[in-house]
């Protein structure tokens, strides 16, 4: 229950903020949380105006590399979780 209170309150505006500012929406959907909300609400806007496409692709690219990392995270520590939850079971 917690995974879907998680997914509504922080990965859905990740989300939705990531796919405004050009990045993958769905690597940001489990980006850690209230981390990843802050991190993808100040990384620079790829699809900002006045920014060359070289640019625009370079932010696009570091956002999306920085929330499959934080992605990664999150999925990661939910697996030692669950582990350490399956063993105390035992």
């Amino acid at each position: 229950m917690g995974i879907i209170i998680g997914l509504i309150i922080f990965g859905i505006p990740s989300a939705i903020i990531a796919g405004n500012k050009g990045f993958k929406p769905l690597r940001w959907l489990i980006a850690f949380g209230f981390i990843g909300l802050i991190t993808v609400s100040c990384l620079s806007s790829a699809k900002k105006e006045g920014v060359s496409p070289g640019e625009a692709r370079e932010r696009a690219e570091r956002a999306d590399s920085i929330g499959a990392w934080l992605c990664g995270a999150n999925l990661t520590l939910s697996f030692i979780f669950i582990i350490i939850a399956i063993g105390m079971d035992a």
